[in-house]
């Protein structure tokens, strides 16, 4: 408990936290704004899956963040908040339970979530399949359920229509263009309702190095159209999950390898649409140890991630992780956690080693590496940069496809013939209790008090809507909910830029 209290001290005299409520972040180009003031924004996530150490809470693919799970999240704002975090990235949610609390929190200290379409359950995600049967026609479904439930809050950042694809087959063709074609439907989806805020849909791959999976092939492909006249092919954003600065000793970007290299690729793709890198931050022995614990990151490449050169390119990242996960460390590090170890990539752990988020509530403990991360987002500002109205984008047009990648409109597909979920016939923007609302962000206001505006054709405003429910739980598969049924749709509390992880093995 002392360290703790230190930590939060030390934070909170060298930079300030952060705070304030949010406004819809929104796309021009291949930079992120403030819809509202038109200011640049630069992401400072964290992925954020708070894994108890044992019990049944003790697995992947649980959604945390539920309004009944208020004793699980609620603790963990404050810490994210003096981490410098503006995001927070979600790998799955249960589209049936409501999450109002859990979205005003992190409104309330100005955070925004990441939420992924996809999970680990079956007919969850794009399969490894080869196409067209690696898209289940139930995930269509669910993800349509999944962007009713959370495009109601304005502090929604993006939606990810998929995690890694890449990474469960040895070609990307095999099951991209199920990857591509999930990621039409959902823009599409959200493009048709005029109801709902225009929130940007895109994707996160992994990063190998191969032939015919390599970086890119993959981000050009999920930039391109196989059909240039179909305005939702392409992804709005692309999420790369690397680890390339590994060398502690290594303290300038220029002799930094992989970290630099990034830089060069990218640079050379002329993407037209933001990069994120949606989990950095590698873990290696020559890292220092520090009072006590071993192999603290420094996160030198924060700092490097945010400089002007790097921003020309890329949109921000989010740090992986904020806790270690115990059933993934405890072989080579085993708790406290104290030791390296190849998976023990905690900001922080929790205590006891017999936590388990029911009987035994789990403490949040910050480790070294927690202040460095800290003190280099909260070191970041990106207030000099061109606003939204002076940004004029130099990368305009979009790369050709790679070779070897069928047409999504010569393929049969079977979520063709699922139908849609129904438009909410009135704009759905929730405000959060004893919040200053952030506007009106759809177009189709009808009798509803809050509304928001919608363009189909891109993301340059950020939207809004939610389900309601309660319960932590295993994700479904959706196939038990009707996709053809009129959403009753409500919300709840407070907000900081989040992204809602939970890590899938």
């Amino acid at each position: 408990m002392q360290r703790i209290a230190a930590v939060a001290m030390a934070i909170a005299s060298v930079v300030p936290l952060a705070i304030g409520y949010t406004n819809p972040v929104t796309v021009k180009g291949y930079k992120m704004f403030d819809a509202k003031t038109g200011e640049a924004f630069a992401v400072k996530g964290i992925d954020y899956y708070p894994r108890p150490n044992t019990g049944d809470l003790d697995a992947n693919n649980l959604d945390f963040f539920t309004d009944d799970n208020e004793d699980i999240w609620g603790p963990d704002i404050e810490y994210l908040a003096a981490a410098g975090a503006n995001a927070v990235r979600l790998y799955a949610v249960d589209p049936s339970k409501s999450h109002d609390l859990f979205m005003c929190a992190l409104r309330a200290k100005g955070m925004y979530a990441l939420v992924d379409l996809g999970a680990s359950c079956e007919n969850c995600s794009i399969t490894i399949d080869e196409y067209p049967a690696c898209y289940p026609g139930a995930l269509k479904t669910r993800g349509e359920q999944i962007i009713s439930e959370f495009a109601q809050y304005d502090n929604v950042l993006a939606f990810s229509a998929g995690n890694e694809v890449n990474n469960i087959v040895d070609d990307a063709w095999t099951n991209a263009p199920c990857q591509k074609k999930f990621i039409r439907d959902m823009r599409a989806f959200l493009g048709g309702c005029s109801s709902f805020r225009d929130i940007p849909v895109g994707v996160v791959m992994a990063d190998p190095d191969t032939t015919n999976n390599n970086r890119e092939v993959n981000s050009k492909y999920y930039n391109c159209r196989t059909d240039s006249s179909d305005e939702y092919e392409n992804a709005e954003w692309y999420g790369l999950n690397t680890y390339q600065y590994c060398d502690a000793t290594i303290t300038e970007l220029a002799s930094s390898g992989g970290f630099e290299k990034l830089l060069t690729d990218f640079s050379s793709y002329d993407l037209t649409i933001p990069v994120l890198l949606t989990e950095f931050g590698c873990v290696n022995p020559s890292f220092p140890t520090v009072d006590g614990y071993e192999a603290q990151r420094t996160w030198l490449q924060a700092s490097w991630l945010f400089d002007s050169t790097f921003r020309d390119v890329f949109a921000g990242g989010f740090a992986f992780e904020y806790s270690t996960e115990n059933a993934n460390a405890k072989d080579e590090s085993p708790y406290p956690f104290t030791s390296y170890g190849a998976q023990n990539y905690g900001l922080g752990y929790f205590s006891p080693e017999d936590c388990d988020h029911e009987s035994v509530p789990c403490v949040y403990n910050p480790m070294p590496n927690f202040d460095s991360l800290a003190k280099q987002y909260n070191a970041t500002d990106v207030s000099g940069e061109s606003a939204k109205d002076d940004f004029t984008p130099d990368r305009t047009s979009l790369p050709s496809c790679p070779d070897g990648f069928a047409a999504l409109a010569d393929v049969t597909w079977e979520a063709d013939n699922m139908e849609s979920l129904t438009c909410p016939s009135t704009a759905q923007q929730y405000e959060c209790p004893d919040q200053e609302p952030s506007g009106t962000w759809a177009s189709d206001a009808g009798s509803s008090s809050t509304t928001s505006s919608k363009n189909s054709g891109n993301a340059d405003n950020a939207g809004t809507s939610t389900t309601s429910a309660s319960g932590t739980g295993q994700i479904d598969d959706g196939e038990t909910s009707s996709a053809s049924s009129t959403l009753n749709l409500s919300v709840g509390v407070a907000g900081v830029v989040i992204a809602l992880t939970s890590f899938l093995v």
